[in-house]
């Protein structure tokens, strides 16, 4: 039987989709921020790409964590 805190292969595949998804969401809003003349607005959307990234590093070390054990 698996260690509790250890993931299996299908919830690693999980994470690494939701990772990819992520990264490519940032991507695609860093990407737009320069059409926005609203400086309002592209404070919003750059406030949203730090969070986004501080989320994914936190997945990210999630990940790291769980298959070094």
């Amino acid at each position: 039987m698996a260690n509790q805190n250890e993931l299996t292969t299908h919830e690693m595949l999980e994470l690494h989709e939701i990772l990819c998804n992520e990264t490519l969401g940032i991507k695609k809003i860093e990407s737009m921020i320069s059409m926005v003349k609203d400086q309002e607005l592209a404070s919003y959307i750059k406030n949203n790409v730090t969070a986004r990234r501080e989320n994914l590093k936190g997945f990210q070390e999630l990940v790291f964590d769980k298959t070094l054990q």
